[in-house]
């Protein structure tokens, strides 16, 4: 088993198999019951029993059920742990989960959190050289403006984003994220 967080180069590999890494202690698969660390998260999204979020630039997210009632952070993670939803942690990564099961891993934030160690790629041809060559790529656009590429590595079950506008690695999801 291999912690992401111990050898964030891991990360680079095209062939990585995915079942074989933990983030933060839990493993892709992993019963997120058994592995995700509760006291750690600091918001929750996709969750079925939210209904309604609020949150905002420094507030705690506020929750509410069906019956407009407010609900419990704790309560929020406790159902996105055994059921689903995405766990967002401090470092800018969380987890996707499925029917109790850890499916997905997604490290965002660019040039923070862990993807700060990917800083030094300062071109898509740099950042070409130390991921290899992807399987797929796709250009992303907004309003006619070139964004960046989503890079899909299927060995890894591995999606990279390169924001074109900062030059830096803007996200990367293993496993199952409910992207393509």
């Amino acid at each position: 088993m291999i912690e992401i967080l111990d050898d964030l180069d891991v990360l680079t590999r095209p062939d990585l198999d995915p079942r074989g890494l933990s983030l933060a202690g839990a493993r892709l698969g992993s019963k997120a019951a058994d592995t995700v660390a509760r006291g750690s998260v600091i918001e929750v999204t996709l969750s079925p029993i939210v209904h309604r979020a609020i949150a905002g630039s420094g507030r705690e997210t506020e929750y509410y059920g069906a019956d407009g009632e407010p609900l419990s952070r704790e309560k929020v993670v406790e159902n996105a742990v055994e059921t689903e939803g995405v766990v967002h942690f401090p470092g800018k990564f969380s987890y996707r989960i499925v029917g109790g099961t850890v499916v997905g891993f997604a490290m965002y934030g660019g040039e923070r959190g862990l993807l700060a160690h990917f800083g030094y790629l300062r071109s898509r041809d740099d950042f070409l050289d130390v991921f290899g060559t992807p399987d797929l790529v796709e250009e992303s656009f907004d309003c006619g403006e070139l964004m960046g590429y989503r890079h899909h590595y299927r060995a890894s079950e591995k999606k990279v984003f390169w924001d074109s506008w900062n030059d830096h690695v803007g996200s990367l999801n293993l496993g199952d994220f409910g992207a393509r």
